[in-house]
This record gives C-alpha cells, structure tokens and sequence, in this order.
C-alpha cells in the first residue's frame, strides 16, 4: 500500500518536473501510438498561424491607446509570460485521449465547464465573424479610393455597406454550406503570405518614408488607459484553442516546447516590428486599421489591401464552420436530415446576424475589445481549472502540487480580472463614444 502511495506520488509529480528534467519522454505511450506524429516546425507554423490575423491591424491603434511604446512594450511582455506559462499548462495537462479544445476541458473539468467553453466558442468565432466582414469593408474603402477616388461614396453603388454586402454575398456565402472545409486549404494558405506580407511591409515604409513630423506619446493620458492594450494583446496571442490537438499529435515534450517558444519568437518579433514600426509612423493619427493610415495609392500597400482582403473572404467560411461544429455539439440529433437543416438555418442565421452587425460598426477596435475578453478566458481562465482539476484528481500533499494549485488559482484569477475589466472598459468606450471614430473617406 505505502508503495502505491509513492508511487501515485511520483506520477503526479512527473507532470511538472519531467517537463524540464526528461524532456524526450513521449506525451503518448508507445505502446497506444496510432498515428503518425506531426514535427515541430509544423506545429510551430500552425500555431502562428492560429494566432495572427486580424489583430496585426490594429494592435499599432492599441500601443496609441495605451500611452505609447514603451508602457506597451512592458505589457506585451508580461502577456507573452503568461501565454508561455498558459501553453506549458495545456501540454502538462493534456493526453492522447483529448482531441480537441473542448474535449481537454470536458475531461479535465466536466460536462459544465466543457458547455461553458462550447459557447465562449461560438461567442468568440461570431465576434470573429463580425470582425472580418469590418475588415473586408477596411480593404473595399482603400481600394475604392484607389480605383475610383476619394469621393467614390458619393455613387450610392460604392457606398461603404452596399459593397460589403454585395461582395459578401458573392464571394462568401457560398461557400459557408460545405459539410467540411477540405477545399479551403489551399486558400487559407495564402492568408499566410498576407499576413507575413504585412509584417515586412509596415517596417520597409517606416524605412523608406521616416515621418519627421509624427506626435507620440510618451505616457498614458490616464493610468487607466495602460489596460486598454490588454484586450488586444489576448486576441492577438489566442491560439489555446489549437494547441490542444496540435500538441497531442507531436511526439515528445521537447517538441511541445520547441514549438510553443519558437512560434511565440515569432509572434513576438512581428508584433512588435509591426506595432513599433507602425506607431512612429503615423503617431496618435493611426487609424484602427494599420492599412488605412497609408496612401492606397502606393503600390505596396495596394497589394497589401488585395492579399489581406483575399485573406479574409476565404477565413470566413472556416470561422463560421468551427462556430457550427460547437452549436452542433448541443445537438441530440445526428441524422443526415436534421443535420443538412440544422446547417442551412445556421449558416442562414450566423451570416445574416455578423453582416448586419459589420455594417453599424464603425471599427475593429471595438470587435477586438469584445474578443480580448473572450480570448483571455481561453489563455487563462480554461487553463487554470484544467491544471486545477488535474491536480485535485490524484491530489497528494506535496509541495510541487501545492504550487500547482497556486499557479492554476493565479491564472484564473489574472483571467477573470481581464476578462471583466476589458468588459467594463469596452462597455465605457461604447457609452462615451470615445475611440469609435474611424477615418471618413468621402
């Protein structure tokens, strides 16, 4: 018995400790291997991948908001610690049993957090939804102003929300019923290249074209405002979500750790190259939206407009089909009947409900805000009780568990704190109309 007892004692204490001390020991037994292992670099690359997007636009519009570079700067990296931390948490905790977000938490916490994640989800993926349609009208209006003019606008036809509609229409409803999204890859993949195109473009015109004339600020107008960067920061590092089947398909826990620090020097370097970069080019005046500041006439940031404008038309119908994959999770009913109706009347309702909701929105900054807070619950709050309850389950008084159960209670606590602040904040914004203005073309 006293050796059973040590030796439950030595398996929970492994979770933490063989992190660092056996870092070749498999996350899978060899004896259940089944599938063949994903490498590091890929996982590294859709980790990336997972992460940036649509808040490469506006996080320049954030380190503004804050108070300028450098208290920006210091919050970005106490977030990358804590996302670090968030990643190490998932792979200690996670088996070859999870394979998905939502499974991880149904093992790990239960049938009601694993509901309560499922609809964080979907609230998250329909804010994303909102998002990209906002996005999509940002590249119309620089194109536009490109081809046609600067009071293009004034022809009812090009009015900023007939033309995200109409495009929407065309380009992306279509495409939103496909019972999978296997035909998208190939696509999807080009976002890639638009988003690593932004990257390089933003410092090359710093470079090119250094403003003599650009105000920064050097400090918050109000010790408040160093938080308004935090939503921002959450989205733009929320990748927990695919980090979970992503860490299960690598081999060994050197690979996990490989992966998570090589994709977040990545992220790192070009958030900062974008949000410094940026930010010293335009000052207090950046727009929302990082390409909305620059001439579109330029044909740099043209090509820019197009790639992330394709980006986007092709990252709609994948965000929507993760959100109906959740809703479908509620379903009692699986026959191939219910199923082809339940997907039309969501599909219908999701896309109707995000256009309509693009349209009165003036700007992504408020989308994000919204998101940030869902994002810090995945980053932080998830996986804290995760890492609490895998703790509690073979709970043995130890001082390596008790500082286990410190860290998990820290994260949930820093989550919550995030997360409701970012709410008050974004409601006190809405209500005082304060940063909703957006740049008017016409």
């Amino acid at each position: 018995m006293q050796k059973r007892k040590q030796e439950n004692t030595m398996s929970v204490q492994s979770d933490i400790i063989n992190l660092v001390i056996n870092e070749s020991e498999p996350l899978i037994p060899p004896d259940i291997k089944k599938k063949s292992h994903m490498s590091w670099i890929m996982a590294a690359g859709l980790l990336v991948n997972a992460a940036m997007g649509a808040g490469l636009l506006n996080i320049v519009k954030s380190y503004n908001d804050a108070g300028g570079i450098m208290i920006s700067s210091i919050l970005h990296a106490i977030v990358v610690i804590l996302v670090i931390g968030s990643y190490a948490i998932i792979f200690i905790c996670c088996d070859q049993s999870t394979s998905s977000f939502e499974t991880f938490v149904l093992i790990k916490c239960g049938k009601i957090w694993q509901r309560v994640s499922s609809i964080c989800i979907i609230l998250y993926t329909y804010g994303l939804s909102i998002t990209f349609f906002i996005i999509i009208g940002d590249q119309l209006d620089r194109f536009l102003t490109f081809a046609v003019g600067e009071h293009y606008c004034s022809h009812w036809y090009l009015d900023r929300r007939i033309m995200i509609i109409a495009t929407s229409m065309v380009f992306v409803f279509p495409l939103c019923f496909s019972k999978t999204m296997k035909f998208l890859r190939i696509p999807s993949m080009f976002g890639v290249l638009a988003i690593i195109y932004v990257v390089i473009m933003v410092p090359i015109q710093y470079f090119l074209h250094r403003p003599t004339d650009v105000i920064i600020k050097k400090h918050p107008e109000s010790w408040t405002d160093i938080f308004l960067v935090l939503p921002t920061m959450c989205f733009c590092y929320q990748a927990q979500i695919n980090a979970v089947p992503v860490f299960v398909s690598l081999k060994t826990r050197a690979d996990c750790i490989k992966a998570t620090l090589v994709s977040t020097i990545i992220l790192v370097a070009s958030y900062c190259s974008v949000a410094i970069c940026g930010y010293l080019t335009f000052g207090i005046t950046v727009d929302h939206d990082i390409l909305m500041s620059y001439d579109p006439k330029l044909a740099a940031v043209l090509v820019a407009v197009i790639m992330v404008a394709i980006k986007t038309y092709t990252a709609y119908p994948i965000n929507l089909f993760c959100g109906r994959i959740s809703i479908d999770s509620f379903s009692t009913r699986h026959e191939e009947q219910h199923s082809i109706k339940r997907r039309i009347i969501i599909v219908c309702l999701w896309f109707s409900t995000t256009l309509v909701g693009a349209v009165f929105l003036p700007n992504i900054s408020l989308a994000i805000h919204y998101l940030g807070a869902l994002a810090a619950s995945f980053i932080f709050i998830f996986p804290g009780l995760c890492l609490y309850f895998h703790i509690e389950q073979q709970w043995i008084y130890s001082w390596q568990n008790m500082l286990s159960i410190i860290i998990a209670i820290f994260y949930v606590a820093i989550g919550v704190f995030v997360t409701l602040l970012t709410l008050v904040q974004s409601l006190m914004t809405d209500i005082s109309a304060k940063g909703t203005t957006s740049r008017n073309i016409c």
